[in-house]
């Protein structure tokens, strides 16, 4: 059984080094639409550093999406920039170059989530509604082995009247 009250009106998120950003609520076209922008982003980057492998030249500025754990965490950070920028609607704690207060727009929401502290924070607490609804609806938990359902253990356990080895003939 799941409790359906999710955030419905833009709400505040606290991130590290005095930042704080507005968001709006994050619904599943939220959610989807940064996924499928990340992964577009992705095939496009790989395409492009094929295309410049093709014809020599240099790869400077393209991540070797062929290694695994560069292509994760590439990923990730793409995802986490697109949903920042799909949701977030204001911010205070962001300032520009000059020290003037940075206007939010995708390139410095994009800017913002470089920072590692600040990205990783975002994308918990922004789907932090999400994952608390979805711990509540689990009614069961874990068992000691981390594997199965736990519950109350209402058999007695059978007797055991063989051995579970066949003993040798004595001759």
């Amino acid at each position: 059984m799941i409790r359906l009250n999710l955030p419905s009106a833009p709400y505040d998120i606290a991130l590290e080094h005095g930042v704080t950003v507005t968001v709006r609520p994050c619904s599943t076209a939220i959610y989807e639409a940064a996924r499928s922008k990340m992964s577009r982003l992705v095939r496009d980057i790989a395409r492009q550093r094929e295309e410049a492998a093709e014809v020599g030249a240099r790869l400077e500025g393209l991540p070797d999406l062929t290694d695994d754990d560069q292509r994760a965490g590439f990923s990730q950070a793409l995802f986490v920039t697109a949903l920042a920028q799909a949701a977030v609607t204001a911010w205070s704690g962001v300032l520009d170059a000059d020290g003037s207060p940075a206007p939010v727009n995708d390139v410095t929401v994009a800017e913002l989530m470089r920072i590692p502290a600040i990205a990783e924070r975002f994308a918990v607490e922004y789907t932090r509604p999400h994952a608390d609804l979805v711990a509540e609806g689990n009614g069961s938990t874990a068992g000691q082995n981390g594997t199965i359902p736990a519950g109350v253990n209402t058999a007695a356990g059978a007797p055991n009247k063989t051995s579970p080895v066949p003993e040798a003939n004595a001759a």
